[in-house]
């Protein structure tokens, strides 16, 4: 499971980025649908719910939480992967101005695994003339469900050297207790750690544009993902379009795709859309067609002026 716009799915990519919020709370909601020209699409949704629990008023820090829900179905047989999570965030001021923050985060929860074999369909059910369903497909199956307890660590960097340059960078690890992810009760058979390492960028090109550069590496063995890119932030900052940025961004996952993204923040709320276009070894049955995602978030913020105090939004 991922996301084009992984920076989007904040609990997804770091249980350390619950409570990185200037507002009170936040609600995130993440959805794809790929490989539709292939087979099945196979759909992926995300729903995230973010929060500080606690801030401490003269030392800047805070305590945060969140909620994490993750399901992706794909295939024939339905194979479904549920994950859900609670994560609990420290976050640490270190620095005066309130401007330089780290913060250490983990996430418990559950993975479910699940499939319908009644919709798998065999070669030696074809009796010569037809498929006939009758027929005793002669594999062994096992169970259809598996739940295992999951968790997650990780710690983000954020500094807002000035008011229009940003940096930051994390690490994350999912899946600490490589749960057993066997339908057959075969002890062997685990879901590896995923690590995830991740930075960017922003700063003011002209009055009325930013660029956000970013960079994100994911392994989990055997498998890689390189993903980079730019996104583009138009403001043109007149009368009641003063909180309303147009946004661009082009993207590659190295060796697999090309990812268009278009998407608009208004006041609180941010909306993305994407495309991959496929460009790996299976273009002749993609036709070169991969995922459609979309993502929308929105931060609540009773205040009518920021204080100074504030954290700042280390996000894109």
């Amino acid at each position: 499971m991922h996301f084009s716009q992984y920076y989007a799915a904040l609990l997804e990519l770091n249980p350390a980025n619950a409570g990185l919020i200037t507002g009170r709370f936040r609600v995130g909601l993440n959805s794809k649908s790929q490989w539709s020209s292939v087979t099945k699409p196979y759909q992926n949704i995300a729903t995230f719910f973010d929060m500080q629990a606690i801030r401490r008023k003269f030392r800047k820090d805070a305590v945060g939480t969140g909620i994490y829900f993750n399901a992706d179905h794909a295939g024939d047989s339905k194979y479904s992967v549920l994950n859900s999570g609670i994560a609990l965030t420290y976050i640490k001021s270190i620095s005066y101005r309130n401007n330089h923050f780290i913060s250490i985060g983990i996430m418990p929860g559950i993975i479910q695994h699940s499939i319908d074999f009644s919709a798998l369909y065999y070669d030696n059910q074809y009796n010569g003339s037809y498929y006939d369903p009758d027929i005793n497909s002669g594999e062994l199956t096992g169970r259809k469900n598996r739940v295992n307890f999951d968790l997650a660590v990780g710690a983000h960097w954020f500094y807002q050297c000035t008011e229009n340059v940003s940096y930051h960078a994390g690490y994350s690890l999912f899946h600490i207790p490589r749960p057993n992810i066997s339908f057959m009760d075969n002890h062997e058979i685990r879901l590896n750690m995923k690590h995830t390492i991740y930075g960017g960028s922003r700063f003011n090109v002209s009055q009325d544009l930013q660029m956000l550069p970013m960079l994100m590496f994911c392994y989990q063995q055997p498998y890689t993902e390189i993903l980079f890119g730019t996104m583009l932030k138009y403001n043109r900052s007149k009368n009641y379009f003063d909180e309303t940025t147009i946004n661009f961004g082009l993207y590659g996952r190295y060796a697999d795709a090309l990812v268009i993204v278009a998407g608009m923040d208004y006041r609180n709320i941010n909306f993305g859309v994407s495309y991959d276009i496929n460009l790996s070894r299976l273009r002749p049955a993609s036709r070169v067609r991969g995922g459609l995602e979309f993502s929308i978030s929105y931060t609540y913020d009773n205040k009518k002026s920021k204080r100074i105090k504030e954290i700042p939004c280390p996000i894109f």
